[in-house]
């Protein structure tokens, strides 16, 4: 016997979402997410550089455009390091604020191919900056950063092993 699918809400958004690790020479390659302009009391913290596959893309090419938006650089991606999922809240989202959104963060690794550090402008990140993985800790930054940075430590870990 088989139990009955419960009913999926119909009021909520989706968000697919690609972001990539991006190590060189020890240090890694943030973007500084800062959305104090379309939110006031928005805390602005360090994030992997990433953001919204577009309908009908490639999630690895969205993750790849993402990095040369908001970095300048262009990447290569190596390989998929993890997939997660969460909802947020309709009280706590920064716009579309009536439905509740679950999110899909998809975390690759990838090697600079090409172009010059340069931030992002009239978008969600002001900054780009590499910083050592010894400093990461003492950053203002997102969750999503150490467990991607833990996500390529077991990756690289793994494929020693083997």
């Amino acid at each position: 016997m088989t139990n009955p699918q419960p009913s999926a809400p119909t009021g909520f958004d989706t968000r697919l979402a690609a972001y990539c690790v991006v190590i060189r020479d020890g240090s890694i390659l943030l973007a500084f997410w800062d959305m104090r302009a379309q939110e006031p009391s928005f805390v602005p913290r360090w994030t992997l550089p990433g953001g919204g596959v577009e309908l009908g893309e490639a999630i690895d090419a969205g993750a790849a455009r993402e990095v040369t938006e908001e970095t300048g650089y262009s990447v290569q991606i190596d390989d998929l390091l993890s997939v997660e999922s969460g909802i947020i809240p309709a009280h706590q989202r920064y716009s579309g604020k009536d439905r509740p959104m679950q999110t899909v963060a998809v975390i690759y690794s990838a090697t600079v191919t090409g172009g010059e550090l340069r931030h992002e402008e009239a978008g969600t990140t002001s900054q780009a900056a590499w910083f050592p993985l010894t400093e990461v800790a003492a950053l203002p930054r997102v969750a999503r950063v150490d467990t991607a940075i833990e996500s390529l430590l077991a990756h690289r870990h793994q494929v020693s092993a083997s």
